[in-house]
């Protein structure tokens, strides 16, 4: 005797896989960006990843002979543009994977409704 599911349930588990995978995308996309910025006057050049993490520092050739200070502030600078930046992005793929998860509850709501 072979055991057949409930249609109902079938469709609820296809839409808990769907939510997985739209998950599982934004974890990837999140993981996966990289974000560049660099300071107004183009001598520091910061770049970080999804997670807000420095990835790349490149200080142009001279700098450091301005001071400690000048080339903190530089690297702040171009630090404070890229983590905007990344945040935008993340907020970006955050607003996507709320609408679909509220898509597939609504659907999942509609389902176990019938």
């Amino acid at each position: 005797m072979e055991f057949e599911p409930h249609p109902q349930a079938t469709a609820v588990l296809d839409e808990f896989k769907k939510l997985n995978d739209v998950l599982e995308n934004a974890l990837k996309q999140k993981g996966t960006g990289s974000f560049s910025a660099k300071d107004q006057t183009e001598t520091v050049e910061v770049v970080i990843n999804g997670d807000m993490v420095v990835t790349e520092l490149h200080i142009e050739d001279g700098l450091l002979r301005l001071g400690a200070e000048t080339v903190q502030n530089r690297i702040n600078e171009a630090l404070i543009t890229a983590q905007a930046q990344a945040a935008a992005s993340i907020d970006e793929i955050a607003g996507a994977t709320f609408e679909a998860m509220a898509g597939m509850i609504d659907s999942m709501q509609k389902i176990v409704g019938e």
